[in-house]
């Protein structure tokens, strides 16, 4: 099944985000380092892989794990040739959960991408979704050897706050529990496109856990924008009531890169039955990106 894309766009980079000073140290990472934890990587290798393609490692969003990659994107790619690993971020998957996890944020998110890229054979390319999109633009400020970035229905770089009024309107109660911190409930039309099988939804929605306190409230409140120098892929659906495809524009407009949107897709772009399209599309542009 293919869904064609309803947008593109291409504009150059802000002149103040291609003349910030790179940010080697932070005060506080050495003030207040994360702890360490356990973390879960998940890897799904091709038998024969190409190695000309750079290892792909995921990052979910909020209240996901790892396993949100495993269910169709992992696989799909591995067969490609594709190297495709998958972090779980502290507290959610199979990795650990920390102390005060509630007070967990994302330079913490930051950290965990930062140290399982260590892990791999050579630098990854890094795709982000909803909240793992916000960890990724941070990690890129940091990783300057990254060969690209790809961020799914993201977090838009300066501020979360167009979500509000969304949820207002089709999912306050999930707003509420967001903001408070706690495991959301979320109705399937909230995540997901009309296609996606009501079934099918609930079955991923209970596999989903709480989300830190201080991230959720970071990810809402202004942030600076990260000076991200590696091409950018970013990518929404037509139907978010997460991520709005204003708000997807919004973010390739400030990088300077490339938005595309998906015709009838919502928030869950690796999930809904049209995935394979939205894979399609990435893997094209990081073989013209990355490997030609």
């Amino acid at each position: 099944m293919t869904t064609p894309t309803l947008q593109e766009t291409s504009l150059p980079k802000t002149a103040a985000a291609s003349s910030r000073r790179e940010q080697v140290l932070r005060r506080l990472d050495w003030t207040f380092p994360a702890q360490p934890v356990d973390r879960e990587l998940i890897e799904v290798l091709p038998d024969d892989p190409d190695l000309a393609k750079p290892p792909l490692l995921f990052v979910h969003g909020a209240w996901h794990g790892a396993w949100c990659w495993q269910q169709h994107w992992m696989a799909a790619a591995a067969a490609q040739g594709w190297r495709t690993y998958a972090v779980s971020l502290r507290g959610h998957g199979g990795s650990s959960r920390p102390d005060r996890f509630e007070l967990a944020g994302l330079r913490h998110y930051q950290h965990d991408v930062l140290q399982s890229i260590t892990q791999l054979p050579s630098p990854p390319v890094l795709i982000g979704h909803s909240m793992g999109g916000a960890v990724v633009q941070g990690v890129l400020e940091r990783y300057r050897s990254a060969p690209a970035g790809v961020l799914l229905a993201s977090v838009p770089p300066r501020h979360g706050l167009g979500v509000v009024p969304s949820l207002l309107r089709h999912d306050p109660k999930m707003l509420a529990q967001a903001l408070a911190g706690r495991e959301v409930t979320p109705r399937t039309s909230t995540l997901y496109g009309p296609a996606m099988e009501e079934i099918e939804a609930q079955r991923h929605i209970e596999r989903m856990g709480d989300e830190a306190w201080l991230a959720t409230q970071q990810l809402v409140l202004p942030r600076r924008v990260p000076d991200v120098r590696a091409p950018l892929l970013v990518l929404g659906g037509e139907l978010d009531r997460l991520v709005s495809p204003h708000a997807v524009v919004r973010t390739a407009r400030t990088y300077g890169a490339r938005a595309r949107l998906f015709r009838g897709m919502g928030h869950q772009l690796m999930l809904e039955p049209d995935w394979k399209a939205v894979l399609d599309v990435t893997l094209s542009w990081l073989e013209d990106t990355v490997v030609r």
